[in-house]
């Protein structure tokens, strides 16, 4: 019992930093549209998943390959919009916009093939 509570003091001792969680970052509009769009992705992704499996080997798997991939895309950059946002993690300036410029490529190329396959 001594040693837990010295292992338990010791650990205690040795922490950082404490933080607690800045609400006016958190509840503001910009933070709480992106969440939004966090959310949207996520729950399109899980559809292109689906629509994927169901076309899986015909025309059009490679199109929805690309928009599933710009879902993905566009799920993580709103994930390292928000560990930027709540001060979790640095992430460079310029990342969130890369991959938001990827995502629009994706889905352009995913729209051009799709309409050749179904011209």
């Amino acid at each position: 019992m001594k040693k837990l509570l010295l292992l338990t003091v010791i650990l205690a001792s040795s922490a950082i930093e404490a933080h607690a969680a800045n609400f006016a970052v958190i509840t503001s509009p910009p933070t709480m549209v992106n969440l939004l769009v966090l959310i949207i992705a996520g729950i399109s992704l899980g559809g292109s998943f689906k629509v994927l499996a169901l076309v899986r080997g015909g025309q059009l798997s490679k199109s929805w390959q690309l928009f599933t991939a710009g879902f993905a895309v566009l799920a993580l950059s709103q994930i390292a919009n928000a560990l930027d946002t709540f001060e979790i993690m640095a992430v460079p300036e310029y990342l969130v916009p890369t991959c938001i410029a990827i995502m629009g490529a994706l889905f352009l190329y995913g729209v051009i093939l799709t309409t050749r396959t179904l011209r």
